[in-house]
Parts: structure tokens; sequence; C-alpha cells
């Protein structure tokens, strides 16, 4: 008797378990499709590849991984080369010319619960505090489309003991287009990946002079590391220290964690570069759960390191469960590295991967004149099914710390004439202009 009450409970507890679970999935179900958004941008992945992926245990379980699906942004549709970024027709419009102005739309934004593009006329810009954007898609747009005509800037490049950005973005569909950022303690733009901030597109800018990395993307490792910022685009940016140095080490182009399935193209970064104690972060950077990301057609300048995949992954040491993988997958191409034998400090290598599983380093030129003696570098035993092909160098392409790669097709004799033949015509195409004796 016994026996049976206890298969008769096991049974009914089963039971209960499965109701309960299709009960969950029901409800993801009806979150999803009863949000038109949301329903958009996953009706190609599907609510079954969304919601039922493996998720590895940790960093060692990569193997079984299964990547995030690209969920598209429904701007990126609107973009046409250099042109700026067509406003949808539901979103306010509003006109300033003063910071006074530009605080004023604050209310009716708020009131519209965000959808909005602020265009500003040419002029500057003084902003006294960081500017927190934590409704969806807001839009700042340059009413004349030229950047270095419309300039939004802090109250200076200097340390600071208080948050001193110009945006700090907790919300979807943030949108810059065609003006210059400069002069903060902080970042010129930070984005929150632990507050789910997706769909950001910074295009046409310039973005200089500032303390810490122009482009931060954050990410909550501990307390919210389900929470990522997805399907970003950053393109024909210019990113430059204009003093040739940078003010300390804790500085970098972009420094992202947490991102996933973004685009960084056709940008131009000029002397991301220390001026003392230790070596500044890449022109490119992206680590921390960061997977499937494209970084394409950039032009680096004198910046101390290039491009960086991953990092060395104290988390793993620290028993973090929540870092599944320093980088995963991804693809770095068709970018042109200078480093001139300017004296730099902490001149260092083009392009990094650090325990950067499933990547791909194709058809970039690196020329280093510097002492430095490796172009790309693959580091560390988490890095494997890596593909480096097609690359032209004049510098060594190496493993690092028990690295491990497929080399297809490199060439470490790169001429200088060969080279800037492909830098000048790079340039060319470029919307900002580079002074290569700089």
């Amino acid at each position: 008797m016994k026996q049976f009450l206890a298969k008769v409970l096991n049974g009914f507890a089963v039971g209960l378990g499965f109701m309960v679970a299709c009960g969950i999935g029901a409800l993801l179900i009806f979150i999803v499709y009863s949000n038109p958004q949301l329903a958009d941008s996953v009706k190609n992945s599907g609510v079954a590849e969304l919601f039922t992926k493996q998720q590895p245990k940790s960093l060692f379980d990569i193997d079984n991984y299964q990547p995030a699906p690209k969920i598209e942004n429904h701007l990126l549709k609107n973009i046409n080369g250099n042109t700026q970024i067509k406003v949808p027709d539901n979103f306010l419009r509003f006109q300033v010319s003063t910071v006074e102005e530009y605080y004023a739309t604050q209310a009716q934004i708020k009131k519209h619960g965000g959808s909005a593009a602020i265009y500003f006329d040419d002029g500057i810009y003084s902003f006294p505090k960081t500017n927190v954007i934590k409704l969806p898609n807001i839009m700042i747009l340059s009413t004349s489309g030229q950047a270095n005509k419309v300039i939004l800037q802090g109250i200076g490049m200097r340390a600071v003991r208080r948050t001193d950005s110009l945006f700090e973005v907790y919300a979807n569909g943030f949108v810059v287009d065609g003006v210059t950022l400069q002069n903060v303690g902080n970042h010129l733009i930070q984005i929150k990946a632990e507050k789910n901030a997706d769909f950001p597109i910074i295009r046409n800018s310039i973005l200089q002079n500032s303390y810490q990395q122009m482009i931060k993307v954050s990410y909550d490792k501990t307390n919210a590391p389900n929470n990522y910022s997805d399907s970003g685009l950053i393109e024909n940016c210019l990113f430059q220290y204009t003093a040739g140095i940078g003010p300390n080490f804790y500085i970098g182009g972009i420094d992202a964690h947490g991102i996933r399935n973004w685009t960084i193209r056709n940008n131009i970064f000029r002397n991301i570069a220390s001026p003392s104690k230790h070596i500044a972060e890449h022109a490119i950077h992206i680590w921390n759960n960061t997977e499937n990301n494209l970084v394409e057609n950039n032009i680096i300048i004198n910046s101390d390191r290039g491009i960086g995949f991953g990092m060395f992954n104290s988390s793993v040491q620290d028993n973090n469960q929540n870092i599944k993988f320093s980088n995963y997958g991804g693809i770095i191409r068709n970018n042109i590295i200078y480093h001139s034998n300017n004296h730099a400090p902490f001149a260092d290598t083009g392009i990094v991967i650090e325990n950067s599983p499933k990547t791909i380093i194709e058809g970039n030129y690196i020329f280093l004149e510097h002492n430095y003696p490796r172009a790309i570098e693959y580091r560390f035993n988490q890095t494997s099914d890596v593909i480096i092909k097609n690359n032209f160098t004049n510098k060594n392409i190496s493993s690092r710390n028990g690295g491990e790669a497929t080399l297809v097709n490199n060439n470490e004799n790169l001429t200088k004439v060969d080279f800037i033949l492909q830098l000048r015509n790079a340039i060319n195409k470029m919307p900002y202009t580079v002074d290569l004796s700089k």
C-alpha cells in the first residue's frame, strides 16, 4: 500500500511540474505576441529557439553552447550610406538651439513615453550634468547633418568623483547621428547592458577627448548576468584624442561588456594611447560574455592596442559561474591598423583575442613601426576553433599562453609601400580625413 501511494504521489508531482512548465511557456509566448515590437523582433528566430536554448554551466562548457539569435534593429533598414538616419513617422520631433531648449523637451517626451527625435542647430552646447536616457527610442540628431558644426560637450576632461558622461543610456533604441561629443570626466556615452539597453546606433559622429573610454557598455556579471545589450551599431565615426595622446591610461575608444550581435564598422580611431603608468585599453575592446559581434573596415592609427576580443578571465579564478566565456565567436575583418615609430611608451599589438573561441580574423592589414614583435596574437587555452586567414602584416602572427588557431594564406612580409596604398584607399572612402603625420 505504501509503495502504491508513493507512486501515486510521485506521478502527481511529475504531472504538476509538467503543467507548471506548460503554463510558464504559454505565459512567455503570450507576453511576446501581445507586444508587437517584441514579436516582430523574434519572429524570424522562433519563440521555441529563443526560450529553449541550452546555456553553458560555466566558461568550460562552451562546446554545448548555442549562440543567441540575432535580433534585427527596426531602424537599420532606414540607413543608406552616410546619410542621416530616417526618423519614423510616429516619433515626436523637436528642434533646439540652446541647452535650455533641450531640457524643455523632456516633459513632452516623457508624456509621450519616448520615441522622439531632437534636432540640434549648429552651435556649441555645454551640458552641466549627465543626460540620463530612461525612455526608449530617443534620437540625438543635427539639423545640418554636419558633425563638426554641432558640438555637445561636458564641463571638462578631468578626474571626477561623481558620474560625468554626456549620455547614460538605460533604454532601447538610443540614436546619435551627425554630432560631435567631447570633454567629459567619464564616458561620452555609457550604454547599460545590465538594463537590457538594446539597439543603440551611433553613427556619422565625432567622439573625442573623454577622460575614460569614449563609448562604454557596462554589464553586471553578479546581479544581472542574463541582461545584455543586443544588436547595436557604431559606424562612420571618428574617435580621437586631439592632443595626440590620451590624458591617462584608463582610456579606450569602445569598451563593451555583455554585447551580442553588434556591428562596429567604417570608423577611424586616432591616438588611443596612454601617456604613463600602464597601457591604454584597445581602440575597440569587447569582453565578458560578449558574442557574435562584427568588427570590420575600421582604420586605427597610433593607438596602443588596436582590436581586442576577450581578456584573461579573472572570473574563472574567482569561481564566478555567471561568466560563460570572455568572448565567443565574432569576426574581425578588413581592418587597417597602423602605428608609427612615435616613441609612444606602450605601443603594442594590432589584434589580440584572449579566451575567445570560434573567432574569425580575416583580411586585415597591419603595419607596426615600433618594436613590439607581434601583429596578431591568439592567447590562452579557451582560444580554440579559431581561423586566421588572408591577413597582411609586417610582424608575426603568433600563439601565446596556449591559444590555438588554424592559419591560412597569411603574409607576414607586408611592405610599407603596399600598406600605404591600402591605407590611403580606405581613408578615401571614409567621411573624415586622417593626418598621417600625427
